[in-house]
């Protein structure tokens, strides 16, 4: 049986599997916001937060707002190297990639 929510409507699924998994593109830029009149100094081993790359999602999930987020996994590159993370990342800084 359908649990129901607080208005007297079904609730909806709160996960939904992406299978198979989709190529996204994911915006560092807007994912993580840069504070205003930040004097850092440029480091060439330093993280590259700035760009927008590729990632592959896995999972959508609902939050208690009610907007949905993203189950992704990504490179994140400082200097020559980069280092892979997986975390929930909200709808409107992904986009599917096109072909």
């Amino acid at each position: 049986m359908q649990e129901i929510g607080h208005g007297g409507q079904p609730l909806r699924t709160v996960f939904r599997r992406v299978h198979p998994a989709r190529t996204v593109l994911i915006d560092l830029v807007a994912l993580f916001p840069r504070e205003p009149h930040c004097d850092g100094r440029y480091h060439p081993k330093g993280l590259q937060m700035d760009v927008i790359v590729e990632g592959t999602l896995t999972c959508w999930g609902l939050s208690e707002q009610g907007r949905w987020w993203g189950l992704v996994t990504y490179p994140i590159r400082h200097g020559g190297e980069k280092d892979r993370v997986t975390h929930w990342v909200p709808a409107s800084v992904l986009r599917v990639k096109q072909a």
